[in-house]
């Protein structure tokens, strides 16, 4: 089942500017495409054309053609395009339709008329090779970012697609996470499916790839077999943007890097416990944070991570024990007043309708000028006029970052901050991150990301399953 798309050009609804611009791309069955380039060059736009959601869900203008084995995109029905193209969003929670996982997992199969005793089979047959059993029968709402992701996943796998279209399947997975998934996609490549990724992370899909398609500003910059991509050094990679396509290893994990002296405590947590309805989420943490410090916070996915930051940010109730702010216990009130957060997912604090007017709302004064100056810090200036929605993942992160700055909060908390960037806006990230920290700031980070952990130089909390 070939793909290939034509002279391909497209601009999205009330956008100037075009996100493709004459593409020209073959697949062949069975191939193995890695998509990459800067944030916002058009990957995730490539992914929406092939499997049908552009024009049909985002509208907007589109030139071209786009052929499935030959035949226009154009004359499949949705169910069929559906049961030949399977999809992992950048954020999964998008294309969820149930609460709880076993139903996602099978949703496909469900909407196609497979029978029960089979729908039953493919489940135990999916979790059991995707080891995500200790997943089975959970509320959806309640699953970490990684584990949301790994049920997206799972409901494309059962059902066994010829192409699997995947936009940045390892943002939110930790280290095993991620191993986990490069064992089934080179599975899913040895049984002669199509694969194509659109992934800023490269290092895991180096020994898979057979093609990389490097994209600039909307083009086809460039492309390299797998052994060339391979062969190239990480100095080059990064001066096209990419990151490493080599494994770092652990050994950012277990450095902790040298003390700059700064040690006033900010946050103490003391015998701190959290539950999430009936399960005890975290218990009994005892950790100091420290004003003019960056500590980042890593360990498995669903260990409670991103529970600790709502709670430390006053959204989350803590069951037992105390949080202090400069030594005195703290309220949920108060420590609203004092902490702004970055959440993993951005499209749930984002509310404004320009990228100009997100950085100045909920600000004491509008100061627009300072707010242009982050956006061009953040590189977004040339976005300032834009709506939030049209950005990509990746800038709407940077965005989210931005607002970050505009608000003079005395303790700063973000939730992979790295998901959807590529090597250039990493730097950008972990740069800003320091400054805050010089200027006193407490920065807590939570992050899986290896090379940003590097960049970052700070302390590091390794939180461990109850």
């Amino acid at each position: 089942m070939d793909l290939e798309i034509r002279n391909v050009s497209y601009v999205y609804p009330e956008s100037e500017n075009g996100a493709l611009k004459n593409i020209d791309l073959k697949v062949k069955h069975g191939e193995f495409i890695l998509l990459a380039g800067l944030s916002g060059c058009g990957k995730t736009t490539v992914t929406r054309i092939l499997n049908g959601l552009i024009p049909g869900f985002y509208g907007g203008k589109i030139e071209g053609e786009v052929l499935l084995s030959g035949h226009d995109i154009n004359e499949y029905k949705s169910y069929e395009l559906a049961s030949l193209i399977g999809s992992v969003f950048q954020n999964p929670r998008t294309q969820f339709f149930n609460v709880d996982t076993d139903s996602e997992i099978t949703f496909g199969l469900e909407n196609a008329g497979v029978p029960c005793g089979e729908i039953n089979a493919v489940l135990e047959r999916t979790t059991d090779e995707l080891d995500l059993c200790n997943l089975r029968g959970r509320d959806i709402f309640k699953l970490s970012g990684g584990e949301k992701q790994k049920i997206a996943f799972a409901s494309v796998y059962a059902s066994d697609p010829e192409v699997y279209l995947m936009d940045e399947p390892s943002a939110n997975l930790d280290t095993a996470g991620i191993d986990e998934l490069r064992k089934v996609l080179e599975k899913i490549k040895e049984k002669g499916k199509t694969v194509i990724v659109a992934e800023h992370r490269l290092y895991y899909l180096a020994e898979l790839v057979d093609r990389v398609v490097y994209f600039k500003d909307g083009k086809i910059e460039k492309e390299m077999d797998g052994g060339t991509f391979r062969s190239m050094d990480t100095d080059s990679l990064n001066g096209m943007g990419l990151r490493t396509n080599r494994y770092i290893g652990n050994a950012a994990l277990d450095h902790h890097f040298e003390d700059a002296g700064k040690d006033e405590v900010s946050i103490c947590l003391k015998d701190l416990s959290v539950d999430l309805g009936a399960r005890r989420v975290l218990r009994s943490l005892n950790l100091e944070f420290k004003k003019g410090r960056i500590c980042c916070v890593t360990g498995k996915n669903g260990v409670g991570k991103s529970t600790l930051l709502r709670t430390l940010c006053g959204l989350v109730k803590k069951s037992e024990g105390r949080i202090l702010l400069d030594g005195k216990d703290a309220s949920p009130r108060e420590l609203k007043k004092r902490v702004f957060m970055v959440m993993q997912d951005v499209n749930y604090q984002l509310f404004a309708d320009s990228v100009l007017n997100e950085c100045v709302l909920g600000t004491k004064k509008r100061n627009i000028e300072h707010a242009e100056k982050v956006l061009e810090e953040m590189g977004l200036a040339g976005f300032k006029d834009r709506h939030p929605n049209t950005l990509s993942g990746g800038q709407k992160q940077r965005l989210a970052i931005a607002v970050s700055l505009m608000m003079d909060k005395d303790i700063l908390l973000f939730d992979e901050p790295t998901s959807g960037l590529d090597h250039g806006n990493m730097l950008i990230c972990a740069g800003v991150l320091k400054k805050l920290a010089a200027k006193g700031k407490t920065v807590i980070v939570v992050t899986h990301d290896e090379e940003f952990i590097e960049c970052c130089r700070g302390d590091i909390v390794n939180l461990k399953s109850n």
